[in-house]
């Protein structure tokens, strides 16, 4: 949870959540601007992978975690390809494996260990259903998928309220630079609000251990990124 009671400096837009550094859901206002701002950083990781436009790309979450999807949604949208939704829950695993038989993806962003479990006990091969695809995978299925051949496999980070996410380099998840202070601290990654927010956060811990590299990536993006150990 933020240590310091929330600032609301920008009228909140809608409310999601994120996951503090024990694990806690907490919920979380944020603001249009703040969204707009998520599409851009996100458009910043779509464009390395040269998608054409009309393409499908799915998006799974759950409800409540608009935070962690919205940016990237639109930032499909933007980039005139279509954003296929599901629930990233045991539950709908069903809708997810018609999206992709329906559908001709090339991609799907924010793949859960409940997708992997719900799809396997459908009777379903996720390493078969997802091959040829771009997999962003959050922590459980990333480590699932990884290295499987034919899988194309990056991270998606959730960093307390902020997220990262990989480029193709693959070398490490990207979080906003304009949007956030990123640092360590006895290797575990802390964040700093930058700009006006909904709620302000000053060296927030998130319980994430790992690297941060500020250095430009190989995909010219100059956001840092976060490499776990």
């Amino acid at each position: 949870m933020n240590s310091e009671q929330p600032s609301f400096t920008v009228a909140p837009m809608a409310v999601g959540r994120y996951r503090d550094a024990a694990g806690v859901r907490q919920a979380l206002a944020y603001s249009a601007l703040e969204t707009e701002r998520s599409t851009r950083a996100m458009s910043r990781i779509l464009g390395t992978f040269h998608f054409r436009t009309g393409e499908n790309l799915m998006v799974t979450a759950l409800i409540d975690e608009s935070v962690q999807a919205l940016g990237m949604e639109r930032s499909i949208m933007q980039y005139n390809m279509v954003a296929v939704s599901a629930d990233s829950s045991l539950y709908d695993a069903k809708r997810v494996e018609s999206i992709i038989r329906r559908f001709k993806l090339v991609g799907a962003f924010g793949i859960t260990q409940a997708t992997l479990t719900g799809l396997q006990g459908l009777g379903h091969d996720p390493e078969q259903l997802f091959q040829g695809m771009v997999i962003w995978a959050w922590p459980g299925a990333y480590e699932a998928l990884v290295g499987k051949p034919g899988l194309n496999v990056y991270r998606c980070l959730e960093l307390g309220p902020a997220v990262a996410v990989e480029c193709n380099a693959g070398a490490g998840a990207h979080i906003d630079r304009f949007e956030w202070q990123v640092e360590e601290q006895d290797g575990e990654v802390t964040l700093s609000s930058r700009l006006e927010r909904c709620e302000v956060f000053h060296h927030y811990r998130t319980g994430i251990k790992g690297k941060v590299v500020h250095s430009v990536c190989r995909c010219g993006n100059p956001d840092p990124r976060i490499v776990p150990v």
